[in-house]
């Protein structure tokens, strides 16, 4: 999405950014309606990039820590702020997840992207405490390596933060060698008030995903605009913003880019659901918005994704 910030906000970018990488999304259910987590993913995400004799394993690094998907609790300066579904064999998201805070009327000034985003540290360090969640993350994994002790010399480069980082999650270098396409954002800048922390908090490499620039910047980001027109109505839209991961690597990069990028909302009035749908689109510079009821697009997405589960993303498909 196209996004201008104040400057204040830009360095504020460059502060910390925290996360909560769990097994499950237990501590940020409030992000999914009636705090049901959508269902019918399993065996999308691929495995961690570590050898299976597990040779290559870092020393502070257990295979139990490497679950794939991780659950995310994206959290920023102490407060949650979303929920990402992270597919670590492929380096991005499935889905992040999260609620609508603009209206038409309270749209925030279009956001611009910092030099720098964010990474999270605890992809690679299960163990860190939150505090522990810079923007610096090669840093942060370096002390607390040398606070245990381990050995991060060239003879040991599996230790190393810059190793831990790049078996953990993508990061700039991924992107600079893939220049048809930009950081695209699941949960958008846009989609939240204009509080620095809530807008900050979007900017991290564990919510975007390739994206066409041409498709991204024009078609997506109209729809993202017409997301928040539609909340004019409801009192809550929860949103889940997705991929169907793709299978064409960027020549000389890391990253598979997603075939197609998914919306779905569940728009929430009087206590009850009021509205709801859903919208895909191929990830291709002539791209055009397809829109469903999220029946008919729970359906679509079974089959795009290849699952034999029943996929469910809002209790009782947002119906009442």
């Amino acid at each position: 999405m196209a996004l201008l910030l104040s400057v204040s906000l830009v360095l504020a970018a460059l502060a910390y950014t925290q996360a909560w990488v769990y097994n499950n999304f237990d501590n940020c259910l409030n992000f999914f309606y009636k705090n049901q987590v959508p269902s019918g993913f399993q065996g999308v995400a691929l495995p961690d990039l570590f050898d299976k004799d597990d040779k290559n394993l870092p020393d502070l690094i257990k295979r139990s820590d490497l679950g794939s998907p991780a659950y995310i609790c994206q959290t920023y300066n102490n407060i949650v702020r979303f929920a990402t579904l992270y597919d670590r064999g492929r380096l991005m998201p499935l889905y992040s997840a999260y609620i609508m805070e603009v209206k038409p009327e309270n749209v925030p000034s279009l956001c611009s992207r910092p030099k720098n985003f964010q990474s999270e540290p605890q992809l690679a360090y299960r163990a860190l405490k939150k505090g522990d969640m810079t923007a610096d993350a090669s840093k942060v994994l370096s002390d607390y390596n040398d606070q245990k002790k381990i050995d991060q010399t060239d003879r040991m480069k599996k230790n190393q933060a810059k190793y831990l980082l790049k078996t953990s999650q993508s990061g700039k270098s991924d992107y600079e060698k893939i220049q048809d396409y930009d950081k695209g954002h699941l949960n958008p800048c846009g989609h939240h008030s204009a509080h620095q922390d809530k807008l900050t908090a979007t900017f991290t490499y564990t919510n975007v995903v390739p994206m066409i620039k041409e498709m991204n910047n024009k078609i997506w980001s109209q729809y993202e605009v017409k997301m928040i027109d539609i909340s004019r109505s409801c009192d809550n839209m929860y949103v889940i913003v997705g991929i169907v991961p793709g299978n064409v690597r960027v020549q000389g990069s890391r990253l598979y880019p997603p075939a197609y990028v998914w919306n779905a909302y569940c728009c929430v009035k009087g206590g009850g659901p009021f509205q709801s749908g859903a919208a895909l689109a191929e990830n291709v510079k002539k791209s055009q918005i397809q829109t469903f009821t999220i029946e008919e697009f729970q359906k679509k997405l079974e089959k795009l994704l290849d699952v034999y589960h029943t996929i469910e993303l809002f209790e009782n498909n947002c119906k009442r």
